[in-house]
């Protein structure tokens, strides 16, 4: 009992000393790394689950781990066992969806200084190939990588995907987008033919420009620090200029009259 309390204690004085942070929080973003596979359109299921199953080496810690496969056929979902799955044991029926959901977690530390992430990647095959996907990969400091693919407006698997965006809304509460993040999934829903939703992702970066503006205003940095947060600033304007740009094409395309 004695030595259990020990190491209570001493668990508790590691925390009170070490200073916690969550990527998202930070608005961190990071490059795809270039030597772990990357979702595409296209995939059959072995190779989506092979895809949701790899993570990131690095000077961190990453983890995936499969935690839903299910075949859904007339909006009714069923389980499928994820180790018959991997083997190539069940095959996708044409006309139905197939979900696989995938937990990916990140842990990193330098010093006292100690970062972390969870984020719940997804993926969905109409019958036997990937047509839309949500792929979080991990960098130092648990930065975030995201490889999207949103189902477009019109497709057959839109009332999959909103059923399943429910549930892992329930489960597995999204974090936090950095906001570079934010711009460039705007672009994927615009070219998904989903406006309202590249619009709320332009709102949404906007906000995160003007908070991080606000939070550096606060601070006391040195040269470089400023130097560096000009150039990371002027990259987000550049995106959301592109995406501003991008948008209002597309409205204006939508309220053309139709040729006749």
């Amino acid at each position: 009992m004695a030595a259990k309390l020990l190491v209570t204690l001493a668990l508790a004085g590691l925390a009170a000393a070490c200073s916690w942070h969550r990527a998202g929080d930070v608005d961190a973003a990071a490059p795809a790394p270039s030597d772990v596979p990357r979702p595409a359109l296209g995939m059959d299921l072995v190779s989506v689950l092979a895809v949701a199953q790899a993570t990131e080496e690095g000077p961190f810690t990453a983890e995936s781990e499969v935690v839903r496969v299910s075949r859904v056929r007339a909006a009714e979902w069923s389980e499928i066992d994820v180790d018959r799955a991997e083997r190539g044991e069940y095959a996708p029926e044409a006309g139905t969806d197939t979900v696989v959901v995938a937990l990916r977690t990140c842990r990193d530390w330098q010093d006292r200084e100690r970062w972390s992430d969870e984020r719940a990647s997804w993926f969905l095959l109409h019958g036997s190939r990937l047509v839309a996907f949500d792929h979080w990969g991990f960098g130092p400091r648990c930065a975030l990588s995201n490889a999207f693919r949103p189902s477009r407006d019109d497709a057959p698997t839109r009332p999959t995907e909103r059923d399943l965006l429910r549930w892992l809304e329930q489960r597995h509460p999204p974090g936090r987008v950095p906001t570079a993040l934010r711009f460039e999934r705007g672009a994927e829903f615009l070219a998904a033919g989903r406006l309202a939703e590249a619009k709320a992702m332009l709102k949404f970066g906007d906000d995160g420009i003007q908070t991080r503006e606000d939070l550096f205003e606060t601070r006391i940095a040195s040269e470089d620090e400023h130097a560096e947060y000009e150039r990371e600033t002027e990259r987000l304007r550049g995106l959301r200029g592109d995406l501003s740009d991008a948008i209002r094409r597309a409205e204006y395309e939508a309220s053309r009259p139709p040729a006749p």
